[in-house]
């Protein structure tokens, strides 16, 4: 599998496997992330294996810091490896980084319960480390998960405060 930055022509595949992928919630306008891409503040990144396409990942940096934004296997690709195949190489291209990702925290009452359980078992599974930081993201109740032990939320809340500007305010932090 290979991990590169993504070009023009990886564009709309990304787009419109990121709208398939996340409730609008969760999603970031697409032009914001391309604009913040130019800018050097995120990096969109595409995963194949050999020609094809098997999903991307989406990050945002500042300083020391990695955020794991969006991550995405193409739905005809997963229950494969390429997931785990794809955050090892990740972590292994920001190791000099405190890499850290959010995940929608296990709650027995959401409809999608064991999605979540899933997620959160594939990460830990795959060398990711509970932070015991949880916050909430424009309503929705999330943790933190991270590659090194460390992580605290006034680190990311500089990041947090560069990629969504004038909307941090809907990211609160719950001890």
């Amino acid at each position: 599998m290979e991990l590169s930055t993504a070009r023009s022509i990886d564009m709309n595949y990304i787009q419109d496997l990121y709208m398939e992928s996340f409730p609008k919630e969760e999603r970031k306008p697409f032009s914001v992330i391309e604009r913040k891409a130019a800018m050097g503040t995120m990096e969109i990144l595409l995963l194949t294996e050999g020609h094809k396409r098997v999903g991307f990942a989406i990050t945002a940096m500042r300083d020391d810091l990695v955020l794991l934004d969006y991550f995405v296997i193409d739905p005809q690709y997963r229950e494969k490896g390429y997931g785990s195949e794809a955050l090892e190489l990740l972590r292994e291209l920001y190791s000099g980084n405190q890499f850290y990702l959010e995940i929608e925290r296990p709650d027995e009452e959401a409809e999608n319960q064991e999605q979540r359980i899933r997620r959160k078992r594939f990460y830990l599974r795959n060398g990711m480390l509970e932070t015991g930081i949880r916050i909430r993201m424009f309503g929705v109740p999330m943790e933190l998960l991270a590659s090194q032990p460390g992580l605290s939320f006034a680190q990311c809340e500089r990041l947090y405060r560069e990629i969504i500007g004038p909307m941090y305010h809907k990211v609160i932090y719950e001890e």
